[in-house]
């Protein structure tokens, strides 16, 4: 660097003369339009591929909404009919051998079960040749186990159906068989008969239950080692634990007074003052507040019986149809307070006698007088015939704590029914422990001849499973299909999560919630009594602008046909949506070739030398791949609950490829024709090598569920890109160059943007029907030069900054995002208002910014996102000095603003929050944000008046990538793609090229002499010895020379250059601080900003990283917590913890780069691509 006082002064003097000149800015944004065309032509041949599928002749036909109604509603009784008849054949074996039941088994306790091997189906480790049994602690001496007989059936069930998932029988005296085996870490615990599959079969009356709790100071007294408020907190807990959603309850705590477990905690003061339905939610609140009671002063039954009857008072139920009971337990006589028997009398007689009293004395401390009254409130012997028949209770003496958990878990005895359920019953959908998804349990009770119970037998099914033909439901673009129960809950809608996808306990929503129209109401009515019918009316359509939490929704009305069927067998409805006009198009047949298909499962289908390393993947170049996602087939679960073999991946092939065409292995009628026709692009990637240093990855889906990619690299078996965000977003702008903000490519290339587009059927105009979309991913670098090149007034960098916008606010490019200088930028998910937050300030001032939200059922918050609109604005006059221009046929607008120091308090200052983390403040300039919405808890309903919010569209799937580690494969293959970054000499050579990186700096942050190109590794961000952003450095204490080292010249050139570094250092630092000045009028923090485990996952491509609880909710009570990557980008990204904001601190832990894996032999953890 030549630097000089005269060179100093003239330097001032030029800024000088920029700034006194008055210079018209031209940022016209049409000629940024046309380096996308060129991008989208060049790179991924969209000109040619909407040429090709111009060429196809379809078929279009109006969508028949009456056929298909009744064609899905008889597929679903027959998926039903596997279960019911499975479930069937265990309760006939266990009939035939009841009196022949063994006192001793040869099947192994379940905490013993050997033998295990993992299951795809059950996401654990099973043994599918025996069942296993469990024995309560609470089963007498005198028992029995299930004969071996009922294992075959079990057993025989499964091959006659291998979709069937748990199978199972409890018995009345603790005992539980499970088929198949699995291994359960406690060997008594569990309970079958305390479960609400148990619960609920056996007394399948809704039930009101209070319980009453006694915490005066007696109960500190111990029992084992425990206090007995302790032991009456868990008995309480496993009452709490028998409820299912169709339940309600309530809790009392009383001493002196009495108390409400959890009403003071904001929003959820309904708990003190009305039942509340026993969803999961509820229930683990509750069981969390009543674990914390504490015991002190004296014992007021009144008070207790008083608050326990403001539930049923203040929520009168007059229907006989739902059993209310008291449990009431204390260990001591009343010693404060009135009589509780006035207290009953006045109460009950207000709800007609209805409610049923079961008292409980615990420990042997109870006295006579105590007794008495405990067994005079059971009888209620002061209550008044005439207001209704007296339902007696009953008293119980519990003299050995251990017992009060069986004692009171088993109230419900009291609601049972001399009358045999001859019926099968459906379970509402529950959390499966081990992560397959929502389940429903379908159970009979089985009873002897005299009609003595004797347990309960279930067969399991999994929502996703039973229901794939509503899951993925693709017909037209404007129609889709929902089910719901005769209560109203939704099972299966587009706008929540797909069950399969469910990770922790559900949230229930009524369908009125999300099918908002007033003239839907009667459709749902008859919906939920079982009729048939059809009605027109609008409804409104969500459409998912990319990433949920990030880009938010839009809506548009549209008439809509409703067609509803019952399914039979069944309580469920299922109701098909069709747009008006709406048409399905089918390709007529293609001609099929043998090259037109290679599976993704490159470890099966490429010979051995067509392999290479594409970064930290085990890929081929020589041909795309082809993924089927789960929609390409017709019964999707078949394809996820199995793992791939060879033979299977043959048989795709030889259907794919023609050479059976007769053997379809199970996919859709179109999928042959999508392979077909998507096949034509691999020769244009193939020979496009214009922009092919710059180029990651290029992949085009299909509607139909065709994934084509290239290079080729095993995608996740679950994967589907209609369900993520990048195909979502070009769905939502169809017929625009679609371009995304910056996400890290977990495969190691580094920061890459996503240009994508929509491909249409017919004409290729937006007016025809989007068939597919194809995209492509490049390096940040290429698109920033992209934008200097374009624009003269951008180079002028010492009087102007550039940066591209997008129509969510996010910045696409910005100099700070590929400025060499610096080494720890922030990159993903900047937004406008934090980064540029004066010109976030004056485009909110000015209307061109706006906030939207919609309500996130899935977290109860109602989401904040940002909308920018405009046709263009010169604010050079403005505080602000910018002018911003929209790209035609995109979502960016190009924005050019003076480099002078401006900036806004009142602006979002933090970065990395994860909106579903952050609560909004009062500022209208903020971050991405949430406030709660308007829930009401206790009723499980959304407060959705006229000017609510829309609903959120479903956050995308997580996806199963335990299988995708290529370390041990990509050992000693070459580069698919070799950016010989060491022979390119020139900053503009290297500048962008996906892999290399400029280095500038050495590795004490001393500019280098002489500038190099080398792997991104080795100096990225231009600082030798710096780490990458997967935290990888190369080389000896992350200290890298030049790739081939440096020669002697050049060090001997450095050891005399140490005399100059002396005499230039006050010029440098001079320089330095300049700089630093440069950097300060850029708007950057002020604090540092280095990335965190919570900022690095808040891509807003994908949706939030979360540990989340699996609660096998109708069964085993064992929880198991579970963190899986869920992604959304071509390249797969990180995700963030969804928690509460606290200010960052620790800076996240990333995987290694795929040049660092080369050079240091470590292993690295892999995103993947068409995540974003």
């Amino acid at each position: 660097m030549k630097t000089s006082a005269l060179y100093l002064t003239k330097h001032l003097t030029i800024l000088v003369c920029i700034n006194s000149v008055s210079h018209a800015v031209n940022v016209d944004g049409g000629r940024f339009s046309q380096v996308l065309t060129d991008i989208a032509n060049n790179a991924l041949g969209v000109n040619k591929i909407q040429e090709h599928y111009n060429s196809l002749r379809y078929t279009n036909s109006l969508l028949d909404g009456e056929g298909l109604v009744t064609e899905i509603s008889a597929s679903l009784s027959t998926k039903f009919n596997g279960p019911i008849q499975a479930l069937m054949r265990i309760k006939q074996a266990i009939e035939e051998d009841i009196d022949s039941f063994p006192s001793v088994t040869s099947m192994p306790q379940c905490c013993h079960a050997t033998g295990l091997t993992n299951s795809s189906q059950f996401r654990t480790k099973v043994n599918m040749m025996q069942a296993c049994v469990t024995i309560s602690s609470y089963s007498p001496q005198k028992r029995t186990f299930p004969t071996t007989k009922i294992q075959e059936v079990m057993k025989d069930n499964h091959n006659r159906n291998p979709n069937l998932k748990w199978q199972y029988f409890g018995k009345e005296d603790g005992i539980f068989i499970n088929y198949p085996s699995f291994k359960l870490n406690d060997c008594s615990n569990y309970d079958p008969r305390f479960r609400p599959f148990y619960v609920s079969t056996a007394t399948p009356v809704q039930k009101d239950v209070v319980v009453i709790i006694d915490k005066s100071g007696s109960m500190s007294d111990t029992h084992n080692s425990k206090s007995l408020l302790q032991i009456a907190k868990e008995a309480a807990i496993s009452v709490l634990e028998t409820l299912n959603p169709n339940d309600r309850f309530g809790v009392v705590a009383f001493s002196s007074s009495a108390n409400i477990p959890g009403s003071g905690t904001i929003g959820r003061d309904c708990h003190g003052t009305e039942l509340a339905k026993a969803t999961p939610l509820n229930i683990k609140f509750m069981k969390s507040q009543v674990s914390v009671i504490r015991s002190a002063g004296s014992t007021n039954y009144e008070a207790a019986m008083r608050a326990a009857f403001k539930f049923f008072v203040n929520k009168p139920d007059m229907s006989d149809d739902r059993g209310k009971v008291i449990l009431f337990l204390t260990d001591g006589e009343k010693t404060a307070g009135g009589e509780p028997l006035d207290v009953i009398k006045e109460e009950n007689k207000k709800i007609n006698n209805s409610v049923v009293i079961l008292t409980y004395g615990l420990g042997q401390q109870l006295n006579v007088n105590a007794i008495q009254k405990l067994k005079d409130m059971a009888a209620q012997t002061r209550t008044d015939a005439s207001y209704g028949e007296i339902k007696i209770g009953e008293f119980k003496h519990i003299s050995d704590p251990d017992f009060l958990r069986s004692s009171m878990a088993s109230y419900y005895n009291r609601f049972s029914s001399s009358e045999k359920i001859q019926n099968p019953i459906f379970s509402v959908p529950y959390q499966d422990l081990f992560g397959i998804g929502l389940i429903s349990s379908i159970c009979l009770p089985i009873y002897r001849p005299g009609g003595e119970l004797v347990g309960v037998a279930c067969s399991d099914a999994t929502v996703s499973d039973i229901m794939s033909d509503i899951s993925y439901f693709r017909q037209g673009e404007l129609s889709y299909a929902f089910i719901i129960d005769g209560t109203g809950r939704t099972l299966i809608h587009p706008l929540l999560p797909l069950p399969d996808s469910v990770k922790d306990d559900p949230i229930y929503v009524n369908i009125e919630h999300l099918e908002r129209s007033s003239s839907a109401t009667m459709v749902i009515e008859s919906m939920k009594i079982g009729k048939t019918g059809n009605k027109t009316l609008y409804s409104k359509r969500t459409v998912p602008r990319g990433n949920m939490l990030y880009e938010g929704i839009e809506t548009e009305d549209v008439l809509s046909h409703y067609y509803w069927k019952p399914v039979s067998q069944s309580n469920f409805s299922v109701c098909i949506v069709v747009g008006d006009n709406d048409k399905q198009p089918m390709l007529e047949t293609q001609t099929v070739t043998q090259d037109s298909f290679v599976y993704h499962r490159l470890d099966y289908t490429i010979d051995e030398g067509s392999n290479c390393q594409h970064f930290t993947r085990f890929g081929t170049k020589d041909k795309s791949v082809v993924m089927l996602t789960p929609g390409a087939f017709l019964e999707p679960f078949d394809y996820l609950d199995v793992d791939e073999t060879k033979a299977m991946i043959t048989k795709y092939e030889d259907f794919l490829t023609g050479k059976n065409v007769q053997n379809n292995p199970g996919l859709k009628e179109s999928i042959l024709n999508s392979v077909s026709s998507t096949y034509p692009v691999e020769s244009i990637w193939k020979s496009s090598r214009e922009l092919s240093e710059f180029v990651v990855w290029r992949y085009i889906g299909t509607a139909d569920g065709v994934m084509r990619l290239y290079p080729g690299v095993e995608l996740p078996k679950n994967y589907d890109h209609t369900r993520r965000a990048w195909y979502k977003r070009t769905i939502a702008l169809k017929g625009q160059d679609v371009v995304s903000a910056p996400y890290l490519d977990l495969w190691g290339s580094g920061y890459l943007i996503t240009l994508s587009k929509t491909i249409t059927e017919g004409s290729g105009s937006t007016s025809g029907q989007t068939v597919a979309v194809i995209g492509t991913d490049f390096t940040i670098n290429y698109f920033y030069q992209m934008m200097q090149n374009t624009y003269t007034d951008c180079q002028n960098t010492q009087q102007y900054s550039c940066f591209i916008l997008d129509s969510s606010g996010y910045i696409v490019i910005h100099e700070d995002f590929a400025n060499p200088d610096s080494t720890s930028p922030q990159i993903e998910n900047v937004h406008v208002i934090y980064k540029e937050s004066a010109i976030a300030e004056d485009l909110i001032n000015q209307n061109m910014m706006n906030k939207a939200s919609c309500i996130d059922f899935e977290t109860i918050k109602e989401q904040f996102t940002y909308r920018v609109a405009t046709n263009g604005n010169d604010r050079m006059n403005s505080n602000a000095k910018y002018k911003i221009d929209p790209v035609p046929n995109s979502n960016i607008f190009i924005v050019i603003r003076q480099r002078v120091y401006t900036t806004s308090t009142r602006c979002c200052s933090i970065y990395g929050i994860s909106p579903d983390s952050y609560k909004c403040s009062s500022r209208s300039c903020d971050c991405l944000c949430y406030t709660d919405a308007d829930f009401h808890y206790c009723n499980n309903a959304y407060t959705l008046l006229g000017d609510a919010a829309q609903t959120c569209s479903p956050r995308d799937p997580e996806l199963q990538t335990e299988n995708l580690n290529d370390a041990e494969k990509i050992k000693n293959l070459q580069f698919c793609f070799d950016p010989k970054c060491s022979t390119r000499t020139q900053k503009s050579d290297c500048f962008g090229v996906a892999g290399c990186s400029w280095c500038v700096r050495d590795s004490n942050d001393k500019e280098l002499q002489q500038p190099y190109c080398a792997l991104q590794s080795v100096c990225y961000f231009g600082q030798v010895g710096s780490k990458d952003p997967y935290k990888n450095c190369v080389g000896d204490n992350c200290n890298t020379e030049k790739e081939g080292g440096i020669g002697g010249g050049a060090i001997a050139g450095i050891v005399i250059g140490l005399l100059a570094v002396v005499i230039i250092a006050f010029c440098v630092i001079r320089h330095i601080r300049a700089k630093s000045s440069n950097s300060s009028s850029n708007g950057r923090s002020s604090f540092s900003t280095e990335t965190t485990s919570t900022q690095r996952t808040n891509s807003h491509d994908n949706p939030a990283f979360r540990p989340q609880n699996q609660n096998f909710s109708l069964r085993p009570s064992f929880q198991q917590q579970s963190s899986i990557n869920n992604q959304d980008h071509l390249m797969f990204y990180p995700q963030n913890q969804s928690a509460e904001y606290t200010v960052p601190t620790a800076p996240t832990e990333q995987p290694p780069s795929y040049h660092s894996v080369v050079s240091n032999g470590n292993q690295p953890q892999h995103g993947y691509p068409l995540s974003k």
